[in-house]
């Protein structure tokens, strides 16, 4: 797998003081109307944002703050930004839902799913950004079928190379078209010729301006 691409750094997370939530407030008011309480007053229904910061943040994360997801999604997410998709991003969230708790950890204190849900990750990727969606699948299978850390891949598929749509595209449907190459550039003893979409990677880095000697 390809591992030349540069992942821009994180924007520090923002402490915010504790607030209510509006999922945290409807999970609360279905409890209460259990109860026979009266819910009436609650004066916002949880929105699909709502839903997905709820089935997102489950691994009880430090930098885990409902309501600063809440804002975020409303703005980024996939499903917001390209309306044509947010019958994908819902079929995710709903993924997400039937999950464990299990299948969610901290990464720099804030949850992030396991290799989990690959199908539907991919479709959203693909249906708002096609070659993108190519890099997902390709990095999530590698994840899946070589046992390997998946938490990066959304990151470095985000952080292509410019200009250089054709030959990512050869790239992704080489391996795609394989086996996952489960071999690690630490214990690779192989002989160039013998790494598979070896000419790919090789037009890649060259369109990259990457010196393929140098590169790990």
């Amino acid at each position: 797998m390809l591992e030349t691409t540069f992942v821009p750094p994180r924007a520090p997370a923002v402490r915010r003081p504790p607030a209510p939530r509006r999922a945290a407030l409807a999970l609360a008011a279905v409890g209460l109307s259990h109860l026979g309480c009266d819910v009436g007053d609650y004066p916002i229904a949880p929105t699909a944002c709502d839903d997905w910061c709820l089935v997102t943040q489950r691994a009880g994360c430090e930098e885990d703050y409902p309501e600063g997801c809440v804002s975020n999604c409303e703005a980024r997410a996939i499903g917001r930004r390209f309306p044509r998709c947010e019958p994908e991003w819902l079929e995710l969230t709903e993924c997400y839902r039937r999950a464990p708790d299990a299948d969610f950890l901290c990464v720099e204190e804030e949850s992030r799913p396991r290799p989990i849900c690959i199908d539907e990750r991919v479709a959203l990727t693909a249906c708002a950004f096609p070659l993108r969606g190519q890099c997902l699948a390709a990095c999530l299978r590698e994840a899946r079928d070589c046992e390997r850390p998946a938490l990066a891949c959304e990151a470095r598929c985000r952080s292509q190379p410019p200009g250089c749509d054709e030959p990512q595209r050869a790239l992704y449907a080489c391996q795609l078209g394989q086996p996952a190459d489960c071999w690690s550039g630490e214990t690779d003893t192989r002989d160039v010729s013998e790494i598979p979409c070896i000419a790919e990677i090789g037009a890649l880095f060259a369109c990259a301006g990457i010196d393929a000697a140098a590169a790990p």
